[in-house]
């Protein structure tokens, strides 16, 4: 007898590699996805940090004149709403800062900015991603 054609355990043989494949490959692009997130974020911490340094500027006088202090220096706290009603930072969709990791809204993310040694500094409170 010459049948020819696959047994039912050489079928589920591939079926389960094929799963295995699937699984190990959408496990990979998951991790991939969230990592991508995570440098986005990173990359928009410092995009709203260099405009908010660059927005301290015209605050160059309120900020020598302040009371508050961020490690010993005179500062002032701003947030990203700020940034965007000044032109300075760009919003995402209808003023709106997104946070590429959940899209939430970042405009309400308070920012200190300092002044060090002559030098205007920012510090931004992040889950410690960046």
């Amino acid at each position: 007898m010459n049948k020819k054609g696959f047994t039912l355990i050489e079928l589920l043989c591939v079926i389960a590699l094929l799963a295995l494949i699937t699984t190990l490959a959408s496990t990979s692009i998951i991790n991939l996805s969230k990592k991508s997130k995570e440098n986005l974020y990173c990359a928009k911490i410092s995009l709203i940090k260099t405009a908010a340094e660059d927005y301290a500027l015209k605050l160059e006088k309120e900020l020598n004149a302040s009371t508050n202090l961020y490690e010993g220096y005179k500062s002032l706290t701003i947030k990203v709403s700020d940034l965007v009603s000044s032109g300075k930072l760009t919003a995402d969709k209808d003023d709106i800062v997104l946070n590429p990791l959940d899209n939430t809204s970042m405009n309400n993310l308070e920012i200190i900015i300092y002044l060090a040694n002559n030098h205007i500094n920012s510090y931004i409170a992040t889950d410690n991603i960046c």
